[in-house]
C-alpha cells in the first residue's frame, strides 16, 4: 500500500514539474543559457534603458506583457529628434514633449523578442517591479536574447536553486 502512495506522489511531483508557468527570459545568447528569468503576469510592466549609441543620450522603452503572454512595447522616452532615434510618427503614434525630452506613445507593439547587445559604456538597465539591474551584471557586454515563454516549473525551480531565477515582483 505504501508503495502505490508513493508511486502516486512521485507521479504528482513529475506532473507539477511539468506544469507550465510564464516567464520574463533573458538568454546569453553566446553562451546559450539562462542568465536571469522572472514568473510575470498579464499586465506586468519593464523597462529597458540605455545610452544612445550615436546621440550619447538616455533612451528608455516601456513594454508590458499582454494577455497571451506576449512583450509589448508601448511607450519610449528620449531626449533629442535626431540620428537614430524617432523624427516621423507612424499611424496611432503620439509625441509629446516633456521636462526630460519626448515621449513616444506606441499603441501596442507586439515584439517576439528582444536582441539586445550589453556593453557597460551604454548603462543598459531592466527595470521591473522595483528592481533595477544593469544588464552587463547578468552577462558581461555580449548579446542578449529577452522573451517571455512559459517554462515547466521544474525548469523554473531548477533556475531558482541556481541564482538565475528571482521571485520578486
Amino acid at each position: 500500500m505504501h508503495r502505490v502512495y508513493a508511486l502516486f506522489l512521485v507521479a504528482v511531483l513529475i506532473a507539477a514539474g511539468l506544469f507550465p508557468v510564464p516567464i520574463l527570459e533573458i538568454r546569453d545568447t553566446r553562451q546559450g543559457k539562462t542568465v536571469f528569468a522572472q514568473r510575470v503576469s498579464p499586465g506586468e510592466s519593464f523597462s529597458l534603458e540605455f545610452i544612445h549609441s550615436v546621440e550619447k543620450s538616455p533612451v528608455k522603452d516601456f513594454f508590458r506583457v499582454d494577455n497571451d503572454y506576449r512583450i509589448v512595447l508601448f511607450e519610449t522616452a528620449f531626449r533629442s529628434l535626431n540620428t537614430g532615434l524617432p523624427a516621423t510618427l507612424s499611424e496611432g503614434e503620439r509625441l509629446s514633449r516633456t521636462e526630460q525630452g519626448f515621449r513616444l506613445s506606441i499603441p501596442d507593439r507586439v515584439i517576439p523578442e528582444i536582441q539586445l547587445w550589453t556593453d557597460r559604456q551604454y548603462a543598459g538597465v531592466l527595470t521591473i517591479g522595483a528592481r533595477r539591474m544593469p544588464l552587463s551584471d547578468l552577462a558581461g557586454d555580449t548579446l542578449l536574447q529577452l522573451r517571455v515563454r512559459k517554462a515547466p516549473f521544474g525548469e523554473y525551480a531548477f533556475q531558482s536553486l541556481t541564482g538565475r531565477a528571482t521571485h520578486q515582483k
